[in-house]
């Protein structure tokens, strides 16, 4: 699997928050960061299917590649 970024909520590292799907109680103050979805597989705070390619091109119309 190539890895790909994704945007996240900068307080609980979670695509979910960020996405309006499961808030953290900081989401009202929150940023974004962007991170590699290898990096949130090792961090486990989410099931896989909330970063997907599939829910990222619903959610977001796009997948943020990896620059070389």
């Amino acid at each position: 699997m190539k890895d790909y970024l994704v945007d996240v909520c900068d307080s609980c590292l979670r695509a979910s928050c960020w996405h309006g799907e499961l808030f953290c109680e900081d989401y009202m103050t929150a940023g974004i960061v962007p991170k590699r979805a290898s990096e949130l597989q090792k961090l486990k705070l989410e099931h896989p299917s909330y970063y997907s390619r599939k829910n990222l091109l619903k959610v977001c119309g796009h997948i943020r590649r990896i620059e070389k």
